[in-house]
């Protein structure tokens, strides 16, 4: 009995990950924020003012930003839980994981860097 009972939670938890998996926007959405931050914490660190021209900046940052994840962001599916990736260099980069309604994105940091080498890559293209 005890189991036939590990087996159906089991099962059940199984379900609830295939049921709760995020989707492209949901990844997409987490990058973006991880990337607010960062280019807050950099116009904050250079010393920028809450001003109209630096959120303009801030803005056009953001958008280039997005649009590129738009093109180069791809989402690998493993039923339980999913990846996105970027291609750089020939190879697919790891960005983020989702599972169970979440999105866990690489620090913003990284998530920054990553971004720069794919709009390089792109533009050596």
């Amino acid at each position: 009995m005890k189991k036939l009972l590990t087996i159906v939670i089991i099962l059940l938890v199984a379900v609830l990950m295939t049921q709760t998996v995020p989707d492209k926007k949901a990844h997409k959405k987490a990058m973006m924020k991880a990337i607010k931050e960062y280019v807050d914490e950099k116009a904050e660190e250079k010393g920028f003012g809450n001003n109209v021209l630096t959120n303009i900046g801030k803005t056009v940052v953001n958008k280039g930003i997005e649009v590129l994840l738009n093109a180069k962001l791809k989402v690998h599916n493993y039923y339980l839980w999913n990846t996105t990736t970027v291609r750089l260099d020939g190879k697919d980069q790891l960005l983020s994981v989702g599972v169970l309604g979440q999105v866990l994105t690489f620090d913003k940091d990284m998530l920054k860097e990553r971004i720069e080498k794919a709009d390089d890559v792109e533009q050596e293209e």
